[in-house]
């Protein structure tokens, strides 16, 4: 047979059924292709950005890298919180191969990581990650050692190191709880941190770790790298001043040592003219940079002896104590808000200078007696000046129903007591209806006992802003702390203006409360105020906690809130402080815990901002002396020169020319003190410190000079009273150089609530 008629019987076998089958198989390949080139157009072209992102999410290790936050400064461009470059250490196991690098892996990365070996070595097995992390936070130095060390072993294509921002706080406890803190995680936890943490975060970038189709990295060398830059935060310029804040920090932590007080304590220094708060401290506070631990020792040690779910409880009621602000925290003031009943009487002509009040020891309105804190004695007879100088209660209840419960909801409301104060801080409360007394509830009873700083709560901040508007004129300012924000080239994206909200008294009452609060510290009974060249005007407060009293409890043993509130000076007010001690143990009194704190934060910063001295006659003929150089001098010169200065001496040993002397020069001395002058090579005539503790004036100046030791008195008023010692700089039994100088810090033993 032929091939043509081979072909054609072949041909005249392809039945009907076969013919269809293959143009159905014809036609499913052509539509297969169609359906696959429409799928290719769709991907390549309709679709193609999704699908470049899942093939870079594919490709890349997608790694959050955070912004560079920007710093916040004090007033003084101090740095107060800061962020230091640190890396994190990410590991893809799924490009390990073989075992004995996961050994060497193990062996030397735990050591020079410092983290736990077989944990890495178990994050190694992990075949099917890209994505472990070894450790984050570590420093640049130590991140550089690991890159030299990957780079040397060939492991590019397994480590990534990602470079991140580490805050830190370099004054550690410094303003911890109004600056707060960022976690590990680089999220704001607390504080201004919180507060302003869409200006200081900045924007977030992305780091690229690039792979092949097969999964392996490409890179065989490790070096910092990033896909997308990170955006740096802007900073903060606080009103805060870094000086005046230490020293608050510093004096009103010995305070709460001194007094053992169990809960903690605040004090805030205001610009009394602009409401800029310069200083905010609470103590016991917090180091940022460790903030996980208990600060409170006592407080950890009870903590440890508990198990379970209730010390997980305990550590996290612990920490929120820690972190909170006391500075807005209510509380019950005291006999420090007689300060605005006394401007509201004086405003509404309801009370002058000279106005008689009685006190008889007690107070007579509707069904009760309410007492004055001297009970049962009473201040007799007394003008207002008087009264307000013995903080007497029943004067000020009488003035309360003078001013009725209309015009004190007025004023109350008007000093920024019903509302929040509007400061520029995390974790201000609202002031609720169960804190005061409203307009349409309030009795007279209620405004006597709210005349004396009783039955009511304010926070210390409240009481601050409020006290500024007495000294200032009787404007309400607007408290801040915040004065700047500023980009990542410095320049001021912001400032803060003083804001006046109301004027609440005359410049008239103004002047007239100030007048009268100084004379309550310079010539009544806030002795513990005083300060030598400078009037300060204040007033003490000693609120009894009602509410954690026990029926059982009596008044001796209730816990109470010792504060202080004023402002110096009091003819031209610059600065207004609040102290509040909360539950001393050791002495229970506004005048005795707080008041000296306040006098001692007045007293160092007073100077630094430029406020000049001005002495009486009386306080210039007190005042020390500075001991000059008769070093070198005859012996007969240096008497001239130290009698001059009105100070004695003391020669040691046989010779003509002076060659040393205790105190050395330029020391300060009292007046009348002694200067020991040694005249030869003779040993140093040595001493032991007395203990001073409780003496009077008289009775520590005989026993230094017993003692051969020369003493600085300090907290002596120029007014009556009996000052007791209560601290000296040299521990008693201490054995030192006769003439050396010892301060010896006085308290008067007002009890003034």
């Amino acid at each position: 047979m032929s091939t043509k008629q081979s072909n054609q019987a072949q041909s005249a076998g392809l039945t009907r059924p076969m013919r269809t089958r293959t143009v159905i198989c014809i036609t499913a390949t052509f539509l297969c292709l169609v359906l696959l080139v429409g799928q290719l157009f769709r991907i390549q072209v309709l679709e193609q950005d999704e699908w470049q992102k899942q093939a870079v999410a594919q490709q890349l290790a997608d790694v959050k890298i955070s912004a560079n936050r920007g710093q916040i400064y004090d007033a003084n461009m101090s740095v107060l919180a800061l962020t230091r470059e640190v890396c994190t250490i990410v590991m893809a196991p799924c490009n390990i191969r073989r075992e004995v690098t996961r050994q060497k892996i193990a062996d030397e990365l735990s050591v020079m990581l410092e983290v736990d070996r077989q944990t890495l070595y178990q994050q190694t097995l992990d075949s099917e990650s890209q994505y472990k992390v070894v450790k984050s936070k570590v420093d640049k130095s130590v991140g550089d050692t690991f890159i030299e060390w990957v780079n040397e072993n060939g492991l590019g294509g397994v480590f990534r190191i990602v470079t991140d921002y580490k805050r830190e706080y370099p004054l550690k406890n410094t303003l911890s709880c109004v600056l707060g803190f960022v976690g590990k995680d680089n999220v704001a936890r607390e504080g201004l941190e919180m507060q302003y943490d869409d200006l200081l975060s900045g924007t977030p970038g992305r780091m690229v770790a690039a792979q092949n189709t097969y999964g392996d990295h490409l890179p065989t060398s490790l070096q910092y790298e990033y896909t997308v830059d990170a955006t740096d935060g802007n900073s903060l310029v606080l009103t805060v001043d870094q000086y005046i804040q230490q020293v608050t920090d510093k004096y009103l932590a010995d305070t709460l040592t001194e007094f053992n007080a169990t809960n903690r304590g605040c004090a805030i220094v205001m610009d009394v003219d602009t409401g800029a708060i310069l200083a905010m401290s609470t103590k016991g506070d917090y180091d940022p940079n460790d903030y996980l631990t208990i600060s409170d020792p006592t407080v950890a040690e009870q903590i440890a002896l508990l198990s379970g779910q209730e010390q997980t409880d305990a550590i996290v009621k612990a920490r929120l104590e820690q972190y909170r602000n006391k500075a807005l925290d209510f509380y019950e003031p005291g006999s420090v808000f007689k300060t605005f009943t006394a401007a509201m009487g004086l405003e509404e002509g309801l009370v002058t200078e000279e106005s008689p009040f009685f006190c008889g020891g007690s107070f007579h309105i509707a069904d009760r007696d309410m007492k004055c804190w001297v009970y049962p004695k009473g201040h007799g007879q007394q003008n207002f000046v008087e009264a307000i100088a013995n903080s007497c209660n029943p004067s000020f209840m009488t003035l309360g129903t003078r001013i009725g419960t209309k015009l004190f909801s007025k004023y109350y409301a008007g000093f920024g007591f019903t509302a929040k104060t509007g400061v520029d801080l995390l974790g201000e409360q609202a002031v609720t209806n169960g804190l005061y007394h409203l307009p349409e509830e309030i009795s007279m009873v209620d405004v006597a006992a709210s005349s004396i700083g009783q039955t009511f709560k304010v926070t210390p901040l409240q009481m601050v802003t409020a006290m500024c508007a007495v000294a200032n004129g009787g404007y309400l300012m607007q408290p801040y702390i915040v004065q700047k924000t500023l980009d990542g080239d410095g320049n001021i994206l912001s400032n803060t203006e003083p804001v006046v909200k109301r004027q609440m008294i005359s410049e008239n009452t103004s002047k007239r409360i100030c007048a009268m609060l100084g004379n309550a510290v310079s010539s009544g009974s806030i002795k513990n105020a005083y300060i030598s060249g400078y009037r300060v005007a204040g007033k003490t407060g000693t609120s009894e906690k009602t509410e954690t009293k026990s029926e059982e409890e009596d008044d001796a043993n209730v816990e109470i809130i010792a504060s202080f509130g004023g402002f110096a000076p009091a003819d031209d007010p610059q600065v207004a402080v609040l102290v509040v001690v909360d539950e001393p143990q050791r002495l229970k009194s506004g005048g005795g815990v707080a008041a000296p704190c306040a006098k001692k934060i007045l007293k160092d910063i007073l100077p630094y901002l430029g406020v000049e001295p001005n002495y009486t006659e009386e306080e210039i003929a007190s005042l020390d002396r500075s001991v000059p150089n008769v070093v070198g001098a005859t012996v007969s010169a240096a008497a001239s020169t130290l009698k001059a200065s009105m100070l004695t001496y003391q020669t040691v040993g046989g010779g003509d020319t002076v060659v040393k002397q205790v105190p050395a020069s330029g020391s300060s001395i009292p007046k009348g003190g002694k200067v020991w002058l040694y005249t030869n090579n003779s040993e140093t005539q040595m001493t032991t410190v007395p203990d001073f503790s409780g003496l009077t004036v008289a009775q520590v100046n005989q026993a230094a000079n017993a003692a051969g030791v020369n003493v600085l008195l300090s907290g002596i008023s120029a007014t009556a009273g009996t000052p007791t010692a209560t601290r000296q700089s040299a521990t008693a039994g201490k054995s030192v150089a006769k003439g050396t100088v010892i301060t010896v810090e006085f308290t008067y033993a007002d009890t003034i609530y």
